[in-house]
């Protein structure tokens, strides 16, 4: 397989509205050099949902080297994009996978005009029934060219895919909260704030309007939180992951030193509070709540492990941890992002590292998969 250039940046994407939105103050992990510990569970409180050995959910073929982000779709659809960072002779693209697990390609990625490539990481089913994903050409070019694609769906199949939103450094994760699109980026590239990361937020309305065209620094005003990663194994990537728990709040995770942080919103929209909750892990990528129990699934690149998080912090470390693995018994492979269907915990393997990026998994290998434990909450 061919390994590219692109295979000295891409550590940094496993780190993948205006009116009256209100920013929140940075959050800093640096608070005096001490750790803040999560609160444990007490006595009285249900204990962590427990996960049977993985399986293999599905075993992907080299035109799927690199999958990503996942949504389900109305229907229970499975969608997993993949970028296809581990062989860029393969375009980008998202599959759909159904209740039977059978699997085929959704729709190719559209290439960026100057890059040549197009890049399919996080996504949502948005109100209007599109399918938003994240384009991330951060490794290709970091000059402000990752967007925000919609793919238009007529009768369960894509009509065609247009830019919704320009200008981003590295678009990563995308949620909806309502009319409300929230979408994270990894690397703002500050050169005065290194490790500065943030979220923005568009509406619906804006969005219908055409392309937003975004201004091409760090103070955009769609930007509602922003976060300070602490430089950990050399790793200053930013806020990764999102997901919004039963309440309407707002979750994120910073790939480089494994902060989370807890976002509210007022009745209007705009920002109420910002926080961060835990300092127990050293690496979050992707992460899913569900619904059903609050409970916060992350994912940890680094190890090869589950971590539940509560929506107070309560964190419960390795619920599931492997060591270095190819992925072909199901064990995790550089677990990227969770999804939940039912009762089962599917996650994908990213398996793309490099031996300087302190990740238990040092280098790809010609196995491409999925993993699906079962949850026993």
């Amino acid at each position: 397989m061919k390994k590219t250039v692109l295979a000295m940046m891409v550590l940094a994407v496993m780190a993948a509205g205006c009116g009256k939105t209100e920013k929140a103050a940075p959050a800093t992990t640096a608070e005096e050099g001490k750790a803040v510990k999560a609160p444990q569970a007490d006595a009285g409180q249900p204990k962590a949902p427990t996960l049977s050995k993985p399986k293999v959910f599905l075993d992907l073929p080299e035109e799927v080297n690199g999958p990503d982000g996942m949504t389900l779709g109305p229907d229970g659809t499975l969608y997993v994009a993949a970028p296809n960072f581990v062989d860029t002779n393969y375009p980008g693209l998202i599959i759909a996978v159904d209740k039977d697990n059978k699997w085929e390609v959704f729709c190719k990625a559209p290439i960026h005009p100057e890059t040549g490539r197009g890049c399919p990481m996080g996504m949502d089913f948005g109100p209007d029934g599109n399918l938003y994903y994240a384009d991330n050409q951060y490794f290709s070019d970091k000059n402000y060219k990752s967007r925000l694609m919609r793919v238009v769906i007529e009768d369960g199949k894509a009509k065609n895919i247009e830019v919704a939103v320009d200008g981003f450094k590295l678009s990563n994760a995308v949620i909806w909260k309502g009319n409300d699109l929230f979408v994270s980026d990894t690397f703002f590239d500050v050169e005065d704030t290194p490790g500065l990361s943030g979220i923005f937020r568009f509406t619906l309305d804006e969005l219908n309007k055409g392309t937003v065209k975004l201004q091409p620094s760090h103070k955009d005003p769609h930007i509602i939180a922003t976060f300070i990663t602490v430089p950990n194994r050399g790793d200053v990537a930013g806020a990764d992951g999102m997901t919004i728990d039963s309440k309407g709040n707002l979750y994120t995770g910073n790939f480089g030193d494994g902060v989370m942080s807890k976002i509210t919103f007022n009745e209007d929209g705009s920002v109420k509070s910002q926080e961060i909750i835990s300092k127990e892990i050293t690496c979050c990528d992707g992460i899913f709540c569900d619904l059903t129990t609050d409970d916060i699934y992350i994912t940890d690149s680094r190890y090869n492990a589950i971590h539940v998080m509560r929506p107070d912090g309560t964190m419960f470390k390795d619920v599931w941890k492997n060591g270095a693995s190819d992925g072909s018994d199901g064990l995790l492979d550089q677990p990227c992002e969770p999804i939940i269907r039912g009762d089962e915990l599917i996650v994908v393997n990213f398996d793309f590292a490099s031996p300087e990026w302190g990740l238990i998994n040092k280098e790809p290998d010609d196995k491409h998969n999925i993993s699906v434990f079962t949850i026993t909450r």
